[in-house]
């Protein structure tokens, strides 16, 4: 009877799967700070262990406050492998793969 429930459970589980193209469960990779900038972009990936992954994505427009608060959270992402959401000004709100972006928004999965 427990494998039959630990069957189920794992058939039923969802799996997060990273994608650049839909902005979900994606990992942090390259941070840019730049002299008198401060954050400028960031590179998500769909992998941890991917050398390259999206365009730049950027935080023009971010204020000085919101670029420190947002820098804190990448940073604490990117150190303790937790996948990222992210939304972009594109139209469809992510647009990772067709160029580079800038970043509207950065949330925390529930689940890492």
């Amino acid at each position: 009877m427990k494998i039959v429930i630990i069957f189920f459970a794992l058939l039923i589980s969802n799996v997060a799967e990273a994608s650049t193209t839909d902005c979900q469960n994606l990992y942090v990779g390259r941070i840019w700070v730049e002299k008198g900038i401060g954050l400028k972009a960031v590179v998500y990936l769909n992998n941890r262990d991917d050398s390259s992954g999206s365009y730049w994505s950027y935080f023009t427009g971010w204020t000085e406050d919101d670029k420190k608060a947002v820098l804190s959270s990448l940073m604490a992402a990117k150190v303790s492998n937790h996948r990222v959401n992210v939304e972009t000004e594109h139209a469809d709100k992510c647009g990772l793969q067709t160029g580079s972006r800038v970043t509207k928004a950065l949330f925390w999965t529930t689940n890492p």
